[in-house]
């Protein structure tokens, strides 16, 4: 038996499927030992956004000993894989996965079916540095102090409340905390970055307050994130709720469940984010150092949801 799990969520976990045909198992390994260049032994840290690549590891000591000395092996894809036949690769894994069983269930999850097949795909060979623009969204406030004041909203904002002018904190950018430990990198997620908070739970929208999200759009994310206590730009929160950060909501948009991704404003200047179990970092899909989450390369992740802030209570209750 072999597993194989697509890396390429941001806020939910990744689909994993479990493959039981072993004429099929042994099939894929004779063409993993005939591209053994394309494979890793371990995912790069730093991931962009949308579909990084596939994790196959044998359930048994039998095919484990096919991969030598590697307990598991990494096919990158798009902008990380390292040659040409990676994308035809993994869109067998893809086929493999879609046909295999899913190892996991829960309310966040979402199998290998062929309405995710239909958003991986065009993904695979493509070097993921989309152009990606919005014109609903407010417009970046200016806040360089570590704390500072937001005015709004400005003009064009989707915000429909008078004027007004709102506290906030931002923290130093401290990509370590993160990134140090592989269990905390693998285990918190960008909603655990933006609201600054470890619970190596891969932490949900609404999940902590007892309704999660029902589905990936831009206004079921909101309701289950202010479920959470969150609440939009311009909502102040009272001095006994620092610290109170910026933060911004994206989707991936696609047929059935895709994904979504949040960043938080740093002391910096920048923004910073953390997508899925990959490196916190502040750079976008370029590598360009993120000044405006609206105008940031976000790959696949096109629909900018708006500005929020999270406060001390709301992290608290995240899980």
């Amino acid at each position: 038996m072999l597993r194989i799990t697509a890396d390429i969520f941001s806020g939910r976990p990744d689909p994993v499927s479990d493959i039981t045909d072993e004429s099929e198992v042994r099939a894929l390994l004779r063409e993993v030992d005939g591209n053994r260049n394309l494979f890793l032994g371990d995912a790069p840290a730093k991931g962009q956004l949308g579909v990084r690549g596939f994790w196959i590891e044998p359930l048994n000591d039998e095919f484990g000993g096919d991969f030598g000395a590697e307990p598991r092996l990494y096919l990158p894809v798009g902008a990380q894989a390292r040659g040409g036949r990676a994308a035809e690769l993994g869109e067998r894994l893809v086929t493999l996965m879609e046909q295999g069983e899913p190892a996991f269930s829960g309310e966040a999850a979402q199998p290998m079916d062929s309405s995710l097949r239909e958003y991986l795909i065009p993904q695979l060979a493509a070097p993921a540095r989309l152009t990606v623009a919005d014109g609903t969204a407010p417009s970046e406030a200016d806040s360089e102090a570590e704390q500072g004041s937001e005015r709004g909203p400005e003009q064009g904002s989707e915000e429909a409340a008078p004027r007004a002018t709102c506290t906030i904190e931002l923290g130093a950018f401290n990509p370590g905390f993160w990134n140090n430990d592989s269990t905390v990198r693998l285990n918190n997620n960008c909603y655990n970055y933006a609201s600054n908070w470890r619970t190596n739970t891969f932490a949900q929208p609404g999940r902590g307050c007892g309704s999660m999200y029902k589905a990936i759009t831009c206004a079921e994310m909101t309701r289950a994130s202010l479920c959470d206590g969150v609440h939009h730009r311009f909502d102040c929160f009272p001095d006994a709720e620092k610290p109170r950060y910026l933060i911004a909501l994206v989707v991936a948009p696609g047929p059935g469940f895709i994904d979504f991704h949040w960043y938080r404003k740093q002391q910096e200047g920048f923004w910073g984010h953390k997508p899925g179990g990959t490196a916190a970092r502040n750079t976008d899909n370029s590598g360009n150092v993120i000044f405006n989450p609206e105008t940031a390369n976000r790959g696949p992740y096109t629909l900018f949801c708006g500005y929020f802030y999270g406060c001390n209570s709301q992290r608290q209750r995240i899980r």
